[in-house]
């Protein structure tokens, strides 16, 4: 009897984090999201067909919150390879982009959920839920002296880490 071939795709998204001076822009997703209901992450999304990292960095600030950045204003902070026991399997770029102020373009409400603007020192704590992944990069993020790329298993599409493996350079 031979063992069932299970089809997996891979698939690629960035987050990104704005920021100005000590404060970092988050999304608390909606409580009827189908992917991190209910938690808060960076900015960002899926790749189109045919799109690259960067490119895609810059159109998803634009959609979710109507900043028009360049990309002299993108910094490249690591990416974590989630391989995903329960599903597809996804490679995520991290961004650190610099934004002009905290007036968001199009407002605090839109699709995905509410955006909010967070201190430092507070990501990470309070009544949030936040996602898993931010645990194990956000320093990385506002440190911004190393890289880091990362291969974190899960178990389903709330992408709660199961294990980890984790280099910087």
């Amino acid at each position: 009897m031979s063992t069932p071939v299970v089809s997996k795709l891979t698939k690629a998204s960035v987050t990104n984090f704005l920021y100005i001076g000590d404060y970092y822009l988050f999304i608390i997703r909606n409580s009827d999201s189908s992917v991190m209901p209910s938690q808060v992450n960076g900015i960002g999304g899926k790749l189109n067909k045919g799109e690259d990292y960067v490119s895609a960095a810059i159109r998803e600030t634009q959609e979710e919150t109507g900043y028009k950045v360049r990309q002299k204003d993108i910094r490249f902070c690591g990416i974590i390879k989630f391989e995903n026991s329960g599903g597809d399997d996804w490679y995520t770029c991290f961004f650190k982009i610099q934004v002009p102020t905290k007036r968001i373009p199009i407002g605090k409400r839109i699709n995905e959920g509410r955006l909010l603007w967070i201190h430092k020192n507070k990501v990470l704590k309070g009544k949030h839920a936040w996602a898993d992944d931010l645990n194990y990069v956000f320093d990385d993020v506002i440190d911004g002296k190393k890289l880091f790329f990362l291969t974190v298993g899960v178990m389903d599409n709330n992408f709660k880490i199961v294990e980890s493996c984790k280099s910087k350079i």
